[in-house]
């Protein structure tokens, strides 16, 4: 049977994404980073690779029983509404985003995990999805449910979780202020721009996947590690053990979203 360009989907297979309908559990992290997806090896039994296809590398495996799905979005807001649609279509129902940011704030030191509350609409992806007028910013606000679980687990965990408000920005480098030859007005403007707009941190991909999991009827939120701060100019060098924190909290934070809890493999 021919794909349509319409609708590029085939006997229930995705483009994109390595998978077919009903093959995923229901829950899915989303690391940006395809190396990322590895990591989860160190929080997730049976953790194995399911397959690799451009930025998406999807893999699963088991906490206390229960299957979890990650999946890479690569980097910014198109493949990662690509990921979101697919996931969706896939039969996953919440989506929870892992990743970096760029803080803000001076008072949120690199390694720091945090909690997105919301992202401020201003991306060129999420645009589509942004619904009627008068649901104002409600689909780029976190999923209550996963923000409180999130808050659940940590506290349990014994991580320390703050709870930030972000913007993603389609640019990595004159959108969030970083200077270039020729720019240095230009970028100390968007720097401040972005500032003036109340929010704590700078990222990527957090407003499509709140946006567009919203869009499709998922159950969508993000946890994130300061990888650097704006304010302070520091960065983190080694980043993994903050990482594998944030894994293990959203690992766990998945488990208590999965209907499937407690159910074996």
């Amino acid at each position: 049977m021919a794909r349509s360009a319409r609708d590029p989907w085939r006997d229930g297979a995705a483009p994109h994404l390595p998978a077919r309908t009903g093959t995923l559990p229901p829950v899915c992290l989303l690391p940006g980073d395809p190396a990322r997806v590895d990591l989860a090896a160190a929080v997730l039994d049976g953790f194995e690779i399911v397959g690799h296809n451009r930025e998406f590398r999807l893999g699963t495996g088991c906490l206390d029983g229960t299957r979890i799905a990650v999946c890479s979005t690569g980097i910014g807001g198109p493949s990662a509404e690509i990921a979101v649609v697919e996931l969706a279509r896939l039969g996953v129902t919440t989506v929870l985003r892992t990743g970096g940011m760029g803080a803000l704030r001076a008072r949120i030191a690199p390694g720091s995990v945090c909690a997105v509350t919301r992202a401020v609409p201003g991306g060129g992806a999420a645009a589509p999805y942004a619904g009627d007028d008068d649901e104002g910013d409600d689909r780029h606000a976190a999923d209550p449910e996963v923000l409180r679980r999130l808050g659940a687990e940590a506290a349990s965990l014994g991580i320390g979780l703050t709870e930030v408000a972000v913007a993603s920005a389609d640019s990595y480098y004159l959108g969030q202020g970083r200077p270039l030859a020729g720019y240095e007005r230009t970028a100390a403007a968007r720097y401040e721009e972005l500032r003036a707009l109340g929010v704590d941190g700078v990222d990527m991909e957090t407003e499509t996947v709140l946006a567009v999991g919203r869009a499709m009827g998922l159950r969508a939120g993000a946890v994130l590690v300061a990888h650097a701060n704006r304010a302070t100019d520091a960065w983190l060098e080694d980043y993994e053990p903050a990482q594998l924190a944030m894994l293990r909290l959203a690992a766990h934070t998945a488990r208590s979203l999965s209907p499937d809890a407690g159910e074996s493999s």
